[in-house]
């Protein structure tokens, strides 16, 4: 039977200290996708790797430009309106992946306007079909739940309405 180690860490024995396995590692994760600082961090430390060595190759990799927060965070901001998730939504996203909304520069105004969300929602409503008892609130419930206001999902449900 194996012992319960709390989580995936992996035993790398004397290459969890070593920084340039640290860093071989980083750079095969970030091989598959971008991704924040504070997800590389959580997957070193997973992979085993000690505190330290999972600093020094997130320094390095820093330092010659391979994580980026502010450009992982404005591809995802992209990523995410493109597929039609609101504001809000792409906020929670952007905290889960450690960064804070306001260290984009410009967001949300560089990204997307007020009317620029309310056409998105509406574009989203004309593809959204319900059996409710009340379509309008299943409408306004829908785009909630794609991180629009509740502002702009009353609009669109009241300009579609009309």
């Amino acid at each position: 039977m194996r012992p319960l180690t709390g989580g995936k860490r992996k035993d790398l024995g004397a290459k969890a200290s070593d920084p340039d396995e640290a860093m071989n590692s980083l750079v095969r994760l970030l091989a598959t996708r971008q991704r924040s600082v504070q997800e590389t961090r959580k997957r070193l430390l997973e992979k085993g790797y000690s505190d330290e060595s999972s600093s020094n190759a997130i320094d390095r990799a820093l330092a010659c430009g391979l994580l980026d927060d502010r450009r992982f965070a404005e591809d995802l901001i992209k990523d995410r309106l493109s597929s039609g998730w609101g504001k809000r939504r792409i906020e929670q996203e952007l905290y889960h992946f450690g960064i804070a909304k306001d260290t984009v520069e410009g967001y949300p105004e560089a990204f997307i306007s007020e009317e620029e969300q309310l056409e998105q929602a509406l574009r989203i409503l004309e593809r959204y079909h319900t059996r409710s008892k009340n379509p309008q609130q299943s409408a306004y419930r829908h785009l909630v739940a794609r991180g629009y206001s509740s502002d702009t999902a009353a609009a669109a449900v009241k300009t579609l309405k009309t």
